[in-house]
C-alpha cells in the first residue's frame, strides 16, 4: 500500500470515531436534585413588641435603727430568710435601761407626793366647807394637786418613751423577705441615719421596662406580658402600673408583677419583654426551608417534579421554625434538604 493510501485510511478512522462520539446513545441524562418535602401549614402568629427590662423587689428597703448605740450582736447575715418581727441585731441597752429606772423612780416619788398632797387637800376641803380656813389657802392647795397630777402624766409619758426606746435596741424585720446586704458589724456605733441591712422580697417580683407612646395600647394596666430570662426560660406577668408621664426620651415606664415562687428571679436581673400587638395569618415552615436569594428570601415550591421559587416575608422566627407570608397555600409541598442548591425550573426527586 502506498503512503497516500495509509493517510486516507487514518482520516476515515478519525472521522468515524467523531461520529460515534456524537451519537444520541452517548448524550448525558438530565440532572435531578434530591429533596425532602414539607407541607406548609397556615397559622395565626402573634405579632410582638420586644424590649429589655429589669427586675426589682416588691419591697426593697434599707433598714436603719430608731436609736443610737453600739451594736452588741447580729442575729442574721446576708442571704438569710427572715420573718416579720424577727430580731436582726441588738444595740447595747445599758443606757436605755438606766433611763427607764431613773424615770420609774421619779414617777414613784411624784405619785407619793401626790398622795400626800391629796390627803392634805381633802382635809383642807372639809375645813373650807365649814368656813374654818380662807379660800386662798384652799385654792393654793388645789392648784398644787393639779400640778402634781400633770407631773405624774409627764413622767408616765417619759417612761413610755424610755421603754419604747429600750425595745428599739432590738432591730426587727418589718416584713418577711431576704437579707440582700449587711452594712454593719458587731462593735459599730450606729445612729438612726446608719444603714444596717437591705431587706427585699422575691415573690412576687416586679419587672420595669419602657415603651414608646405608640405601644401604650398594648401595655395598659391588666395587659399580659411574657419575659424571657436566661437561663431560666419564659415567665408570665401582668401590668399593674403605667407612668402618667414620659421621660426625657419620650418613653413611658411600665411595671408588671410576676410570680416567683422558686426565687429564681432576683432584683437587678434583666429579661426580654414581649407585648402582643395582634395576630397575623402566616405559614409556618422549618428554618432550613427558607433560603436567601440575592436580597430576597424564598422557599422552593415543588410541583410536578420541578422546583419554583416563592418569595416570602419573614414575620417571626424562633425554635427552629419561621412564620412567613407569601404566595403559598396550606398543604403545598416545599423543599427542605438541598433547598440552597436549587434553581428555577430544576428537576427534583422527592425522597
Amino acid at each position: 500500500m502506498g503512503r497516500s493510501a495509509v493517510v486516507f485510511a487514518m482520516v476515515v478512522a478519525l472521522f468515524s470515531c467523531q461520529k460515534q462520539a456524537e451519537s444520541p446513545q452517548s448524550k448525558p441524562q438530565e440532572r435531578k436534585v434530591v429533596v425532602g418535602l414539607y407541607k406548609v401549614k397556615a397559622e395565626d402568629v402573634a405579632i410582638e413588641y420586644t424590649t429589655k427590662g429589669y427586675f426589682e423587689g416588691e419591697r426593697d428597703v434599707v433598714l436603719r435603727p430608731l436609736v443610737s448605740g453600739r451594736v452588741l450582736s447580729l442575729m442574721v447575715d446576708e442571704g438569710s430568710s427572715v420573718k416579720t418581727g424577727q430580731a436582726l441585731l441588738s444595740i447595747d441597752p445599758a443606757d436605755y435601761e438606766n433611763t427607764v429606772r431613773q424615770i420609774e423612780a421619779q414617777l414613784a416619788q411624784a405619785q407619793a407626793n401626790y398622795e400626800n398632797t391629796r390627803a392634805v387637800y381633802e382635809r383642807r376641803k372639809f375645813l373650807f366647807e365649814k368656813e374654818l380656813i380662807a379660800r386662798e389657802e384652799y385654792e393654793n392647795l388645789k392648784t398644787q394637786l393639779r400640778a402634781q397630777e400633770e407631773l405624774i402624766k409627764s413622767f408616765r409619758a417619759q417612761l413610755g418613751n424610755a421603754r419604747l426606746n429600750l425595745q428599739r435596741t432590738t432591730l426587727t424585720a418589718p416584713f418577711s423577705g431576704y437579707i440582700a446586704q449587711r452594712f454593719v458589724n458587731v462593735g459599730d456605733y450606729v445612729t438612726p441615719q446608719s444603714q444596717t441591712f437591705r431587706l427585699v422580697t422575691l415573690d412576687p417580683i416586679r419587672l420595669v421596662f419602657q415603651v414608646p407612646q405608640e405601644y401604650l395600647p398594648y401595655a395598659k394596666e391588666g395587659s399580659k406580658v411574657s419575659v424571657k430570662v436566661e437561663p431560666f426560660g419564659v415567665f408570665e406577668g401582668k401590668v399593674f402600673f403605667v407612668s402618667p408621664v414620659a421621660d426625657q426620651n419620650r418613653l413611658i415606664t411600665v411595671k408588671a408583677r410576676l410570680s416567683n415562687l422558686q426565687g429564681l428571679l432576683k432584683p437587678g436581673m434583666y429579661g426580654e419583654v414581649s407585648l402582643i400587638r395582634g395576630y397575623e395569618k402566616s405559614f409556618v415552615v422549618p428554618e432550613r426551608a427558607v433560603v436567601l436569594q440575592g436580597n430576597r428570601r424564598v422557599v422552593w415550591r415543588v410541583q410536578e417534579g420541578t422546583a419554583q421559587p416563592v418569595q416570602v416575608e419573614v414575620i417571626k422566627q424562633g425554635h427552629g421554625v419561621v412564620y412567613v407570608k407569601g404566595d403559598l397555600k396550606e398543604g403545598e409541598g416545599i423543599a427542605l434538604e438541598n433547598a440552597y442548591v436549587l434553581q428555577q425550573g430544576i428537576k427534583v426527586e422527592v425522597k
